[in-house]
């Protein structure tokens, strides 16, 4: 959806935040040419994504090591030219990126803003899809448009909505609540409602410090909002679409990208 609503913030410290809880997450930063999970762990990513597209380094190799353990791929516009790849090269690819089964139980694609195609098709390749807005209107049109783009695709995806800069609970129940009935009546989607972030200055702070939030002000209100919304997470129970794990969200990607070909 819109710019600026949080979700880089929010997969950087969600992922923190599984990781608190003993799990495995990877996180891979997709927004080509504007990457910046590496900037927000204040690390320099030495390599990329493209540097496996081209040969330099393995899947592997390239998986940085920020603060709190939580390991990140820079995808520079290593995403892009995954979508321009003949299919032999492409499978050779996926075949190094299924082997990331033992590295990362959980993999975070942080997504551009808007509707470019490389996002579209990270969205409607992953198991779930957790939806960031703010309270502002631009923000629920874009956060809307991309939700119909994705059924005009013939996808049902499974949403999850996060509402950001919020003044408290009860702001964020109003504003989830309408953007729920407004999905729900115009284009017949179910969205649940994962949890909200309260406006805090800390989180700017944090960003500005380049050590994020979970770390920096850890007792914070953002902070136990990102861990409430965390445990929530790990706690539902979710439906089994697709085939699980790196190598059920590849063959769904594999799947699209083939069948736009054919198109």
């Amino acid at each position: 959806g819109k710019g600026g609503v949080g979700k880089s913030s929010l997969a950087l410290n969600l992922g923190i935040a599984l990781s608190r809880q003993g799990k495995k997450p990877l996180i891979i930063d997709t927004d080509f040419g504007f990457s910046n999970i590496d900037v927000m762990l204040g690390v320099h990513a030495q390599h990329d994504l493209l540097d496996v597209i081209e040969g330099r380094c393995t899947v592997r190799q390239v998986i940085e090591k920020g603060l709190a353990g939580v390991q990140f791929i820079s995808g520079g516009s290593g995403v892009y030219e995954l979508l321009r790849m003949e299919p032999d090269r492409l499978m050779d690819i996926v075949g190094s990126l299924g082997e990331l089964d033992d590295v990362a139980g959980t993999i975070i694609f942080d997504t551009g803003a808007g509707l470019s195609e490389h996002a579209m098709r990270l969205t409607r390749a992953a198991h779930e899809t957790i939806l960031v807005i703010t309270p502002e209107p631009t923000s629920m049109v874009d956060a809307y448009a991309l939700l119909k783009m994705l059924l005009d695709q013939g996808e049902r995806p499974q949403v999850s909505l996060v509402v950001n800069k919020v003044s408290g609970a009860r702001e964020a129940q109003t504003v989830a609540e309408g953007f729920a009935r407004i999905a729900e009546k115009n284009l017949s989607v179910h969205i649940h409602m994962l949890g909200h972030i309260t406006q805090d200055a800390s989180m700017s702070n944090a960003i500005r410090r380049q050590i994020p939030l979970l770390i920096s002000y850890p007792r914070c209100v953002a902070a136990a909002d990102i861990n409430s919304l965390a445990l929530r997470y790990l706690g539902q129970s979710p439906k089994a679409t697709k085939k699980p794990g790196v190598a059920g969200f590849l063959e769904s990607f594999l799947t699209r990208k083939n069948a736009s070909r054919e198109s």
